[in-house]
């Protein structure tokens, strides 16, 4: 089954690159067209209704997000191309959105491509877009997109207790005993989390230190969470702990 794709970039190389990587090696991408701006960029999609859409993110006058927000319905898929590693990268990654860096790498493109492909074979609603649109308008409050299975939970990162690690997966604990295990692993978890208030407080745990509600000085230091869990705090972090709690400024200490 093709895949019928466009590209939207702003620079004429950067699609020619792209279709000619394209072209010759992802062989199930039929391109229908492209467009060197998000107004044309939006024109083109609501008038060939693509099955995937190459996007890149910086362009003059308005960027590839704001081009997503003039649709209500995702029927399509997107994978970014991006000169740029920054806060929009986070965004893309929160929202489990497909992207690669330029200059283009072969094997990555062809790994973004196989997995959408996967997804649109499916004929699934692309949510993630929803959800990398509300990201990118309330930063401070994100939703993180958690792959279990064959799909995909959003919950918002403030919901989160704490993250568990297990080899290449990590056990997501929320409140009401819920629990999702993931096929990520915990320091990608802590590289996502760092900025909102989650703390490394063990080798094998991620604290969301907001539902922390008491800690005890005994047996080295043990953090009580707001789901009744008590977590031990490694030796080498206690320090950096005690000091992410009195920023916090609400922690009872026991012991």
């Amino acid at each position: 089954m093709k895949i019928k794709s466009v590209i939207v970039d702003d620079e004429r190389h950067g699609r020619e690159n792209l279709a000619g990587i394209l072209n010759r090696y992802c062989q199930e991408i039929e391109l229908i067209g492209e467009a060197d701006s998000v107004d044309s960029g939006i024109s083109l999609i609501k008038k060939v209704s693509p099955d995937l859409v190459f996007l890149d993110i910086e362009m003059p006058k308005a960027d590839g997000f704001q081009l997503l927000e003039h649709f209500k319905d995702f029927n399509f898929e997107v994978i970014f191309v991006t000169a740029f590693d920054n806060y929009a990268i986070k965004a893309i990654r929160f929202s489990a959105t497909d992207y690669i860096l330029k200059p283009i790498s072969i094997n990555e493109l062809k790994a973004a491509v196989t997995t959408v492909s996967e997804r649109i074979r499916q004929k699934q609603e692309n949510r993630r877009m929803k959800e990398l649109v509300y990201n990118i308008s309330q930063p401070q409050n994100p939703r993180i997109g958690l792959p279990t299975g064959d799909r995909i939970e959003f919950t918002e990162v403030e919901k989160i207790i704490r993250c568990q690690g297990e080899g290449n997966y990590t056990h997501i604990y929320f409140e009401k005993n819920k629990h999702l295990l993931v096929a990520k692993t915990l320091v990608e978890f802590e590289d996502l989390l760092q900025d909102y208030f989650f703390l490394r407080v063990h080798k094998t745990h991620l604290i969301n230190m907001k539902h922390v509600v008491a800690y005890l000085k005994n047996d080295g230091g043990i953090l009580q969470l707001t789901n009744g869990d008590s977590i031990s705090i490694s030796r080498r972090r206690k320090e950096t702990v005690l000091q992410q709690l009195k920023t916090i400024n609400k922690i009872k200490t026991f012991g």
